[in-house]
């Protein structure tokens, strides 16, 4: 079974109507850029 990959190594490999599209150098996969950006998560004090 192969391991999940983390895509830490990636190279951009297109930009199309503003969305850049990057390629996974370990795993060979495609993405939209934004897909790959860690998503902050704020906890509202209440």
């Amino acid at each position: 079974m192969l391991a999940a990959c983390d895509h830490n190594r990636t190279q951009i490999i297109a930009r199309r109507d503003g969305v850049d599209y990057v390629e996974c150098l370990d795993c060979r996969q495609i993405f939209e850029a934004e897909d790959l950006e860690p998503v902050v998560v704020e906890e509202e004090e209440e």
